[in-house]
């Protein structure tokens, strides 16, 4: 705990200045106005010694009370209301400051210090609450969005196996072909949304060790590229590859490393209309760079804060999505885990630019 020695300090100079004052008031009591107003000795110069010195004690005491211990209760009002939950000032919070509100008064500027720590404190506070009601809210609708989604592929499934068994018709081969693959289609959305799930939560729970090996950065970016063109909702979209070098050897995890970019380049033809050119880009400078690219419609900034927030989705619950809103925050997770980082820029009808940048 990291002692303000300014306030100790300001304290030990108010406490001394006030018994030196005290002091001297008793000096004066006793030397000069005993002098002046009982100059023989007697009984009643005793009392009048004796009630000089006890009313300059119980003034010494009032005034060390108003000038200590009126902001102290003041403070301890003021803690006890942070720790109530009530993080905005008190209401009497003004009649401690001067007229233009500036300064403290007298007594409070004794602790200065510990006011703006306080303020600090309640501003903390209050940004915390904000936020924890804020990740609330996006929680519940990303809930309501999940609920939705494991719903839509599980009608799909249900409707078509429900045509398959129905005795009422004869299905040739090639509709009951078209109708399996719909269903599994289905059934491979619902493993993805299941697998975000799962891996956000061993990511979580830091349960997540990496399995690195030695692996050509340059022919793995290019085959998960691949894949993603050879893609059914990539078709329509021009996704293009080069690389500064033909060969970079860098320790990798293959699958998760590959579950992040993936995410990324579908991230970019699924939020972008057919036509979008995606390009990827790899360099070597300070870091090696993983870099999309795309001419799509680009981000505005409510976007870009978030982006890679957990429960983040970008739409509404009642348009048509493909995510969990998990897929850009386990990107992110998963490029951090490599020890790398994740830099976005983006402008509304532009496009937007990705960068992993991966340790040498």
């Amino acid at each position: 705990m990291k002692v303000n020695f300014r306030l100790i300090f300001r304290l030990a100079i108010h406490v001394t200045l006030s018994l030196v004052l005290l002091a001297v008031l008793i000096n004066i009591e006793l030397f000069v106005l005993i002098e002046w107003l009982l100059p023989q000795e007697g009984d009643r110069q005793d009392a009048f010694v004796l009630n000089g010195m006890l009313l300059l004690i119980v003034f010494f005491v009032l005034f060390l009370g108003w000038t200590i211990g009126k902001p102290l209760f003041y403070i301890i009002g003021w803690i006890n209301r942070l720790a109530s939950g009530i993080y905005v000032e008190p209401d009497h919070h003004r009649k401690i400051y001067s007229r233009n509100k500036k300064k403290l008064k007298r007594p409070y500027h004794l602790y200065k210090e510990l006011i703006v720590q306080l303020h600090t404190l309640a501003d903390v506070l209050e940004t915390s609450k904000q936020a924890r009601s804020h990740s609330d809210n996006m929680q519940k609708e990303w809930i309501a969005g999940i609920s939705h989604d494991l719903k839509t592929p599980l009608t799909y499934i249900k409707g078509y196996s429900s045509m398959l068994l129905t005795p009422h018709y004869e299905w040739n081969t090639e509709e009951k072909t078209k109708f399996l693959m719909e269903i599994e289609h289905k059934a491979d959305h619902m493993q993805e949304l299941i697998g975000d799930l799962n891996l956000s939560f061993r990511m979580d729970d830091q349960q997540l060790p990496l399995n690195l090996e030695p692996t050509d950065l340059v022919e793995y970016v290019k085959r998960i590229m691949v894949d993603v063109a050879n893609d059914p909702r990539a078709v329509g979209y021009n996704l293009s590859f080069e690389a500064d070098e033909p060969y970079l050897e860098k320790l990798l995890d293959i699958k998760l490393l590959g579950r992040a970019l993936n995410n990324l380049l579908l991230n970019a033809i699924l939020h972008n209309p057919a036509g979008t050119k995606v390009h990827i880009q790899i360099t070597r400078t300070t870091h090696l760079n993983i870099r999309i690219t795309d001419d799509g419609i680009g981000m505005d900034e409510e976007s870009l804060e978030g982006l890679f927030n957990k429960y983040y989705r970008g739409t509404t619950t009642d348009s048509r999505s493909e995510g969990t809103g998990l897929g850009m925050a386990i990107a992110k997770q998963l490029v951090l885990a490599h020890g790398g980082d994740i830099r976005v820029t983006s402008t509304v009808n532009v496009g937007t630019s990705i960068t992993l940048m991966l340790p040498l």
